[in-house]
C-alpha cells in the first residue's frame, strides 16, 4: 500500500462546488479526487470543454482519478450512450475507473455489454458499486449483477461502508469480489451510524493488510458522511482521516 493510493470523495461534502472542494482537499494534504456527473454540487458537466477541468486540477495540485457516470435509467439507449459519452470524457481526464450505474437489476445487466462495448479504447475501467437502497445493496444483490453481465471487462468496487451498512464485513465483500477490485470506497462506522475515521468498527488495518498482501495497485477513496451541514469541520476530520490511514500504511512497512 502506498501514500499515494489515497483520494478525497466529494460525497463529503455535496453542497460545495468542484473548485471550492479542490482548494480545500489539496490544503489538506490530498492529490486524487473522485468526480460526479450527478447529484453533488460539484459535478462536472460532459458536455463541456474537457481543458476547463484539467486546468482546475492542475491548479490545486489534483488529479482525477474515479468517476460516478450517469445513472441507466427508463430510456436503455439514451441511457447507455450518455454513460458512454461520460466514460470518455473521464478518460480525457485522466480517469482511470469509471463506476458503471443503472436504476434497475435488468438495467445493468441489459446495458453492460454494449456500454463496454463502448467504452474500449476510452483508457479506463468500469467497475461495478455496491450502495444501500439501490439495485446493488447486498451480496446477493451483488452477485446476481455480475452473473448476469458475465462479462471480465467489468470490474468491481468494493464499497466498504456501505457493506458495514447492511451488515456485511468489509471481509466476506472482498472474498465474493477478490480478483476483479478496481476501487475501494472507505469511510468508518458503527453500525450505519458513520463517524470519524478510528472511531467506529471498521477494521482498517486488517483490510489495508489484506490490500497489501494481494498487491492492490488502485485507488483507495475516502468518504467523510459525518457532518456534512459543517463544512469546516467535515475538511478538518477529512485531514485526520488521511493521517490516520497514512499511519497504518507507514507501519505496514
Amino acid at each position: 500500500m502506498r501514500i499515494e493510493q489515497l483520494v478525497a470523495s466529494p460525497c463529503s461534502c455535496p453542497k460545495t462546488g468542484l473548485e471550492q472542494c479542490l482548494k480545500d482537499f489539496s490544503a489538506i494534504g490530498y492529490r486524487k479526487f473522485e468526480l460526479f456527473t450527478e447529484w453533488a454540487e460539484s459535478r462536472v458537466d460532459i458536455d463541456s470543454p474537457v481543458a476547463q477541468y484539467l486546468e482546475l486540477g492542475r491548479k490545486y495540485g489534483m488529479q482525477f482519478t474515479s468517476m460516478h457516470l450517469p445513472a441507466i435509467a427508463e430510456d436503455l439507449d439514451a441511457g447507455v450512450g450518455r454513460a458512454i459519452k461520460a466514460a470518455k470524457f473521464a478518460g480525457q481526464l485522466g480517469v482511470k475507473a469509471v463506476i458503471y450505474k443503472a436504476k434497475t437489476r435488468e438495467l445493468y445487466i441489459s446495458g453492460a455489454k454494449k456500454f463496454l462495448d463502448g467504452i474500449e479504447g476510452a483508457g479506463v475501467t468500469a467497475v461495478l458499486q455496491n450502495h444501500k437502497g439501490t439495485p446493488i445493496t447486498t451480496i446477493d444483490d451483488y452477485r446476481a449483477v455480475i452473473e448476469g453481465i458475465n462479462d471480465k471487462r467489468m470490474k468491481t468496487l468494493l464499497e466498504v461502508g456501505m457493506f458495514h451498512s447492511v451488515g456485511v464485513k468489509w471481509k466476506e465483500g472482498y472474498d465474493l469480489l477478490k480478483g476483479s477490485i478496481a476501487l475501494v470506497h472507505i469511510k468508518d462506522q458503527i453500525g450505519e451510524e458513520r463517524v470519524p475515521f478510528g472511531e467506529g468498527e471498521v477494521d482498517f488495518k486488517g483490510l489495508f493488510a489484506q490490500l497489501e498482501a494481494d498487491k492492490y495497485p488502485g485507488e483507495l477513496v475516502v468518504e467523510m458522511e459525518v457532518c456534512r451541514d459543517d463544512y469546516a469541520k467535515t475538511i478538518k476530520l477529512l485531514e485526520d482521516a488521511r493521517k490516520l490511514c497514512e499511519k497504518i500504511i507507514k507501519e505496514m512497512k
